[in-house]
């Protein structure tokens, strides 16, 4: 802590109102915005974005929020004082949201695609048995890294971490996959600022898998959670954003 800084107790009123001093000169491309609750065990606040800029982050409620992230007060604290980072964050993170089908609550995307019920009326393709290591860049609380298992072209896994062996690699940003997922983007156009690598045959089946109406049918029904959540990652890794937690954080007890 700086000589002469207060300390401040953390989500305190007055905590919150240096959160919102020193991040207000934080500018995002226009066209970020979101709306997030948290609960942090009946602690809860909110941050809101419009046109790039944080316009409300504080104790309380707000209405319709585009997604709701709970936490266990531990993990929370670790969190938001960036010691618990990237798929470690997303995997202590509870989500409730909007679905296709009506509320949803439980992992937050991409790890929400098994339960969908379009994903067990995928067709076979024998053979189509292969492992993909994705890694998401600006996930919300840092990188991201997810598996997915395929066997006879049908999921029967999906969980965050990594995959030894895995025989096709995907780097894109977490907004780029957000995008596929919310119908605004083809996978064509999500792998533009990213990269995919592997043999020809599991690459092969994996388009496949992608264009199916079933899987593409799953991704749209896990709703539009995961673009609040993009957003909170590209604030996560704006530099001016991350100087301001790094002078809040000096002086939070």
């Amino acid at each position: 802590m700086a000589d002469g800084a207060r300390s401040l107790e953390a989500f305190s009123p007055e905590w919150f109102e240096q959160a919102r001093a020193l991040v207000e000169p934080v500018r995002l491309p226009a066209d970020c915005s979101c709306r997030v609750q948290f609960d942090a065990e009946g602690t809860r606040w909110f941050l809101t974005l419009d046109d790039g800029r944080v316009t409300g982050w504080d104790l309380g409620s707000i209405d319709e929020p585009e997604v709701e992230l709970r936490w266990a007060a531990g993990d929370a604290r670790k969190i938001v004082m960036r010691e618990l980072r990237g798929t470690a964050a997303l995997q202590a993170t509870t989500v409730a949201a909007a679905a296709a089908d009506g509320p949803y609550v439980g992992p937050p995307a991409p790890l929400n695609l098994s339960v969908r019920p379009e994903i067990g009326s995928m067709p076979t393709a024998p053979g189509a048995t292969f492992g993909v290591q994705y890694r998401f860049r600006d996930g919300p609380f840092g990188p991201v890294e997810y598996v997915q298992r395929f066997a006879d072209g049908r999921l029967v896994e999906e969980r965050l971490g990594t995959l030894d062996g895995h025989d096709v690699t995907v780097e894109v940003t977490y907004r780029a996959m957000a995008l596929v997922r919310a119908g605004e983007w083809t996978v064509i156009e999500a792998l533009e600022g990213g990269s995919v690598t592997g043999d020809l045959g599991p690459l092969a089946a994996l388009a496949g898998i992608a264009e199916s109406p079933e899987y593409h049918d799953a991704e749209l029904a896990t709703g539009p959670h995961m673009l609040p959540l993009a957003t909170l990652g590209e604030l996560d890794a704006d530099p001016a954003f991350a100087a301001a937690m790094e002078q809040l954080l000096s002086s939070t007890r």
